[in-house]
Order: structure tokens, then sequence, then C-alpha cells
């Protein structure tokens, strides 16, 4: 039976070629946090509340019983790996939850597909979906809530409220959305009394907000072993101190403009010098000539625009998603226009919606279409080998991140059991302690005795930049590593981007 008499097959081949293409081009520029989870995982020799962070509550603990159970089956793989895989499976259910809201909504299995397609090729999303964050869970459950409360579906209060909550364990920032829902199984099933829609309305908002109140109090209970409301809520609501910023308003604009247009849009020219080949000269060649046809198109369908916008209409269903997917978009660009808006993964959060918007843009216009035009798989096709050109295929050679090359690097140079003393955390010295994992780390400033102990183990002693930096911030720190540091051994990668400084220390002779 061919496909067009099994359109139920299409979600999964679609989900099954995302994954086989996420997985087949792992990002090797890893997001600082990733390493980070994936210490964490790693350092854990059972589940504890230490996995337990406020920001994604549940994402270590999940984390950690995928690398466990991956392991378990006879991979040989590191946690931040596992937690690429992770999330390369959960990025491509979410283009199966999305394209069925978008065939739902549309109607058009055509536009449903394209649509997808560019949402999972989108700069942002096909970076993170190859890499280790929290953001693609929580987003994963956001797309769940949402098709909970399509128009046509029976409302769910409690259902809801469970994949809400689900998605704010894996990230706070979830946590913007709860309008969206709220509207959204208010807004179903229009037909009843408005009474049973508020009621609908209030089950959900109580129901996730003990939810969520329950599980953050037992994971704070259990991490911390006290009772105390004032320290739960400053730990609930903490943030890492490098989240601290300000506002300007043309600067936080500038920054909005610019992280939208990157969620789409990503890498650089000259990120692939050295990577030339025959399969990239074909990929670019497509390129170009997709670029053509989309240029060609464009200008074709110019002197319909107009009267196809006049005559452009929604249904009553689509008026509903539309409303719901503003509201969705809405409440996020507000947020993140006043919080962190250089951070472009934030954005991530509101890009499904986004995509709704548009689909619901085209089908406005197919409405008034006499025939069906193939601009839009033409501009996926382009967003799609542009970003994998430019962005995911560098991404996936260790030269192109410096800090991994040079932590693989010290990796051949440290011999087992070395000790590296540092003075503070930082993501590069995070990068490098888990690329050299014999090696270990100590946040205090060595002493000869300490020194000697090393050296008598048959051990190397190093210093890394922090604690390099803070001796040289005062002449008595001098002094310090003018007798105890080998300057033949300083090993460094400073190319304006990365500062990273090791050298290695001897006991005083």
């Amino acid at each position: 039976m061919t496909l067009t008499h099994r359109p139920a097959a299409i979600p999964t081949l679609l989900s099954l070629a995302l994954l086989a293409l996420y997985l087949a081009f792992p990002t090797k520029v890893y997001y600082w946090d990733g390493i980070t989870f994936a210490q964490a995982i790693e350092d854990a020799a059972a589940p504890s509340p230490s996995l337990a962070h406020p920001n994604h509550l549940l994402y270590n603990f999940a984390g950690y019983y995928f690398y466990r159970l991956l392991r378990l089956s006879g991979f040989e793989l590191r946690a931040v790996t596992a937690l690429q895989v992770l999330n390369s499976v959960l990025s491509a259910a979410c283009a199966t939850i999305l394209f069925l809201i978008l065939r739902n909504t549309l109607r058009s299995i055509y536009l449903a597909v394209c649509l997808t397609l560019l949402f999972a090729l989108s700069a942002t999303w096909w970076k993170f979906s190859t890499d280790a964050n929290a953001y693609i869970p929580s987003v994963f459950f956001l797309l769940v809530s949402f098709y909970l409360v399509l128009p046509e579906r029976k409302p769910a209060p409690l259902l809801l409220a469970l994949s809400f909550v689900a998605a704010m364990c894996f990230h706070q920032l979830a946590v913007v959305a709860f309008p969206v829902f709220a509207l959204g199984v208010y807004l179903q099933n229009g037909s009843i009394p408005i009474k049973h829609r508020l009621v609908n309305a209030a089950t959900f908002s109580v129901a996730a907000f003990v939810l969520i109140v329950f599980v953050y109090a037992l994971v704070f209970y259990l991490a911390t072993g006290a009772v105390d409301i004032g320290r739960f809520w400053r730990w609930t609501v903490s943030y890492s101190p490098d989240a601290e910023t300000g506002f300007d308003f043309w600067s936080n604009l500038g920054y909005s403009m610019r992280g939208q247009v990157r969620l789409f849009f990503g890498g650089r020219l000259n990120l692939l010098r050295g990577l030339m080949g025959p399969g990239v000269v074909l990929l670019l060649t497509m390129l170009v000539v997709a670029v053509a046809l989309l240029i060609f198109a464009f200008v074709w369908n110019l002197p319909k625009f107009g009267s196809r916008l006049r005559r452009s209409r929604l249904l009553p269903r689509q008026k509903t998603v539309v409303l719901l997917a503003l509201v969705w978009t809405g409440v996020y660009l507000v947020f993140l226009f006043f919080w962190l808006p250089q951070n472009t993964f934030y954005r991530l959060f509101y890009l499904p919606a986004f995509i709704i918007l548009l689909g619901l843009a085209f089908a406005a216009f197919a409405h008034t279409a006499s025939r069906r035009t193939f601009a839009t798989a033409l501009f996926v096709a382009a967003v799609g080998l542009a970003n994998f050109l430019f962005l995911i295929y560098p991404f996936t050679h260790v030269e192109k991140y410096p800090p991994l090359a040079f932590a693989l690097r010290m990796n051949r140079e440290w011999p087992p059991g070395t000790v590296v003393y540092y003075a503070a955390d930082s993501s590069d010295k995070g990068l490098i302690r888990y690329f050299n994992p014999a090696t270990h780390w100590s946040r205090q400033q060595p002493t000869d005795r300490d020194l000697a102990n090393v050296y008598s183990a048959g051990r190397t002693a190093w210093l890394e930049t922090t604690a390099i930096d803070q001796l040289s911030a005062s002449a008595e720190g001098r002094r310090w590593l003018e007798t105890h540091a080998r300057p033949d051994s300083l090993r460094e990668l400073n190319d304006g981007a990365h500062r990273l400084r090791f050298i290695q220390i001897v006991p005083r002779p």
C-alpha cells in the first residue's frame, strides 16, 4: 500500500529520518551546561539528590538512567554522548508531535511536512538536538501539552497538568508558557457552558501548582534535609551568577532581532575551510540551485501577493490555534526581551509556536491559490542545506572547536593521576577536566608538602588558568610561581575567543 493510502506512516518515517540525521552528525562544539551535566552523572555512583538542580530539576536523573541503560546494554560511551543520543531521540519525537499538530490544524500533509522539516532543520534547534542540554526534553513536553489543548480535542486538565509539570521539571523556563495552556483548556469545547470551561482551567491550574510545588519540595528536602520555606524559595528561584543581566532598550532589541534570525540560520562560511570535498561541493551546488529557484519563485509570484493577501482567510478552528500560538510566542518574546536576550537557545521554547504561526499564514494563502507551488519546499531545502554546510557539518570536527582540541592534546600529555590545581570554576575548566578523566582536580593552593606527596607517588602537578591568574595578581604569588613553575612546560590556547593556560609546578628545590 502506498504512502498516500497510509498517511499514518508519514510522521513515523519523518521522525526516523530526522533521528538518523541527528545521530549521524553529533556536535563536537559542546554546550557548556551539557559538560557539567555529564560530569555530574559520571561522578554519581548511584541516583542521589546531588543530581538535582532547581533550574532543571529532573534532567540529570533522566540522563543518569539513560546513560546507565546504554552502558548496561553494552555501549561503551561517555555520559555526554548518552545525553546527545537522548536529545536526538526526543527531538525526533518533537518533530512527530509538531507534525500531528500542523496536520490537524492545516489539513495539509504537504505544509505539515515542510514546516516540520523547517523546525527540525532550523539552526539552533538542529544544533541543540545533537548536543547535551535540558531544553529539548522540556520543549517536548510543551508540545505534548499544546497537542492536548487543540480545539477539537476533549479537555483533559489533569493530563495537561502532568505534561506541563514534566516540562517544568526539565527546565524552569517552561513556566512562562502557563497562560497558553490555561487559556487553551478553557477554550476547548466551546459548546459547553462557561462555568464548565472555567472549572477545566481552574482544575489544570491548581493541579499544576500543587504538583510542581510537591515535586520541588520533595527534591529540596531530599537534597538538604531542611524544612525551611525561605531557604526553599531561594533555592527554587536561584540562578547562575552568569545570568545577571542589565537592561538597555536598544541593546535588548538588537539581541532579540538577532536571536530571531539565529533561530533559523547559523554558522559561517569560513567554517568550511579545510573540509572541502566532492560531497561538500555537491551540497553547495544544490544550495545554489535551491536559492536560485527560490528567488525565481518569489519574483514570479510577487504580482499575485496583493490579491491573495486580500482574499486570505482562516477557518474558525484555526483562529483558536492562532490565538494560542500568538500567546505562546508573545509571552516568551516579552520575557526574553528583558531576561538574557542574548541567549538564542532560550528562544527554542517558542520556536514551535512560531512555526505554527507560519503554517497558519501559509494555509490562509493556500485557500486562494489555484495550484500548489513548491516555494515552501525550496525554502526549507535551502535552510537545511545552509545550516548543514555552515554549522552542523563543521561542528562535527574537533578542530573547529579549539578548546576541545586543546583538551584532547592535554589528554595525551598528562599521564594518569596528574593533579591539576584551580582557583575557580569555569566552562573551559569543566571541558578540560571532562575530557581528561584520569586526572585529579583540586581547588586549593598547593603547598610544598602537597607537591612532594604528588611527585613521590610518581605523578605530576599542574596549575590551571584561574590558579595562575590568582597567583600572578600578587607579588607573593609571583614569587611562588618563580620558584615552583617550570616555564618550559607552559601549554596555552589564546586565540582571542578562548584563553587557556596550564603550567607544571614542582616542589621548591
